[in-house]
């Protein structure tokens, strides 16, 4: 996903959009730099390393270890116009340490953070001080998470001026073949969201209910068709809800082939404790990555978002739809332009979720997403 950024933020720059780029790559080491530009991850073009290492053990009590871990951030990022975070999986990180040095050294921030809780964290802790240095930044950006809840926004607002009603429920549905050509981290990342209960809100109250629970049978559309998702946790739930007003929202997701639907079902038995085990799913994820490959050169890469906004008596429905044949792809399409606009200067100084933003950055959002799609109904 940060390797498609990187490619669709040159595109960008190649094009025009953005003016004189310059691209830095953060890596924990010089040989996963190299490695990615001899997989075409990254492209050639870019030549400058900066090594920079999340994944020391937060919540550590020794203070100076803690101090050094933001210096050397701080240090890694000091002289950028901007700063795209992509290095997932987000679940079980409670700090957000890069978003703070950002906002520490007045650097616009974007990141991909799909855990509803750390998105939290970063609004509620850095929120002032944002607005104060003025600096724009958006979590939980990119495809969906991300241009989702655009869609949400998108969907309720067209429903209310159609009816004059207000928006009951906001279902929103993903289906994703394979991995999406996104590779084992968006594997793990769904092995720890199967030990995440799917926050939803029924009747303005947020509920926890059991993940990969309460299936349905989506319409995506064109190229897509019916699909079978199921509950999972995904903060557009939360963040469209208190932030749009709508009392009832849930998301659920499915995949292809349809075996694999069942595997995740199954998966659940594992204990809880390792299952949400960061390091040992990201492991288990990269043991089976020859088969994840395998899988998705025989499913494709397609990825299909709907949301269906609603009024309460149900007669009333807008549905939005948009198609991308490689998540990978458009992953990064959806990340860069979060980052056009947050350069442009559409997003005011502050820590935002993708619903919260103006009406002229969401236009301009959803516009960009439309490109390379199968079908486009928003």
């Amino acid at each position: 996903m940060g390797g498609s950024t990187v490619r669709w933020l040159e595109e960008y720059g190649s094009r025009g959009i953005l003016e004189d780029v310059q691209l830095a790559v953060g890596c924990r080491t010089q040989a996963s730099f190299d490695k990615a530009k001899q997989k075409g991850v990254l492209p050639k073009s870019v030549q400058r390393f900066v090594a920079l290492d999340l994944n020391v053990p937060e919540n550590n009590n020794n203070n100076n270890n803690n101090n050094s871990k933001d210096d050397s951030i701080a240090s890694a990022i000091q002289g950028f116009d901007l700063v795209v975070h992509t290095a997932g999986p987000f679940q079980g990180r409670t700090d957000p340490t890069l978003l703070r040095a950002c906002v520490q050294q007045k650097i616009p921030y974007v990141d991909v953070c799909d855990e509803y809780e750390l998105a939290v964290t970063s609004k509620k802790e850095l929120m002032d001080l944002a607005q104060k240095a003025k600096v724009p930044a958006v979590v939980c950006g990119g495809i969906w998470p991300g241009m989702s809840a655009l869609m949400a926004a998108e969907a309720k607002a067209k429903l209310e001026a159609q009816t004059g009603e207000k928006c009951d429920t906001l279902d929103l549905s993903f289906f994703t073949a394979g991995t999406g050509n996104a590779g084992p981290t968006i594997v793990s990342a769904t092995f720890l969201l199967l030990a995440t209960p799917a926050l939803v809100f029924m009747n303005g109250l947020a509920a926890k209910k059991e993940p990969w629970t309460e299936p349905r049978t989506v319409d995506f559309g064109p190229g897509v068709g019916n699909k079978p998702i199921w509950l999972l946790d995904n903060p557009d739930v939360p963040t469209t809800a208190t932030t749009l007003g709508v009392p009832n929202v849930s998301s659920r997701f499915g995949t292809d082939p349809l075996p694999w639907n069942y595997l995740f079902g199954a998966m659940k038995a594992i204990p809880r404790p390792l299952l949400y085990n960061r390091e040992a799913m990201q492991a288990f994820a990269l043991f089976s990555e020859p088969i994840i490959r395998f899988v998705d050169r025989l499913v494709g890469a397609t990825n299909a978002m709907r949301v269906d906004a609603k009024t309460a008596d149900g007669k009333h429905v807008v549905t939005s739809r948009i198609v991308h044949p490689d998540l990978e792809v458009c992953v990064g399409l959806a990340t860069a332009a979060f980052c056009v606009e947050v350069l442009k200067g559409t997003i005011a100084p502050g820590i935002w979720y993708p619903a919260e933003l103006s009406q002229e950055a969401r236009t301009n959002l959803l516009e960009a997403v439309k490109e390379d799609t199968i079908s486009y109904m928003v």
